[in-house]
């Protein structure tokens, strides 16, 4: 084996042991047209993400992508707990691996600002566990939610008596994946799909769309 195929197979070695995960629970602030501070937090698995911010009332779902020092948020919004009403653009630079700072605009609204994300470290996110599995109840909602989670499987009601049924599966470390159905709900009905994570306080955060509407439910 030559010398340089040698030193190819160190750098590819290097390379992958050095590789970095931009998996897990991003969070922030960012303003609208200048005016602010609003909340985000945003799920990352792959090139798959969610996010939400509870103070604009908005639940987000899409696509995230990385290129170098380079990322780029493309996603759909929704009401919170409401319709989809547009997309937006998130695009800036990756910071010390664990920060990202940049800009972000919507369509068609053409709303802008800047945005700020801190990753969450290991030990402010619970990991995907068997933690998951126990009885929980919503909180800070008009509507009260009641959900069993046993083996990871989702059986609930809410007080406008419709009917959840799903399912969770570890996508990494720190993210859930959740494909839940509402019935005997009226225009909700259907199949929600999205992403969840626990808070070290223990607390559950669910944020899950279709193609009509969006679903965020906090439990603890």
């Amino acid at each position: 084996m030559t010398g340089i195929k040698i030193l190819k197979i160190i750098g590819m070695l290097i390379f992958s042991t050095q590789a970095i995960s931009f998996d897990g629970v991003w969070s922030g602030i960012f303003d609208i047209n200048g005016h602010g501070k609003y909340d985000f937090t945003g799920l990352v698995s792959g090139k798959i993400a969610t996010a939400y911010t509870e103070k604009a009332k908005v639940v987000y779902e899409g696509k995230f992508n990385i290129k170098e020092d380079n990322f780029k948020w493309n996603l759909s919004m929704y009401l919170r707990d409401g319709s989809k009403f547009g997309t937006a653009e998130i695009k800036g630079k990756i910071i010390n691996e664990n920060i990202m700072s940049g800009k972000w605009i919507t369509e068609p609204a053409k709303d802008y600002g800047n945005i700020y994300l801190v990753k969450y470290s290991d030990n402010e996110i619970l990991d995907a566990s068997d933690i998951i599995n126990k009885n929980w109840e919503s909180y800070e909602s008009q509507v009260k939610h009641n959900f069993l989670i046993k083996n990871f499987k989702i059986y609930g009601k809410d007080s406008n008596n419709c009917n959840y049924y799903g399912e969770l599966i570890n996508l990494n470390k720190k993210i859930y994946g959740i494909n839940i159905e509402i019935a005997s709900c009226g225009i909700s009905d259907g199949i929600y799909n999205g992403m969840a994570h626990i808070s070290k306080e223990k607390k559950l955060t669910i944020n899950a769309t279709n193609k009509n509407f969006s679903l965020f439910i906090k439990l603890n």
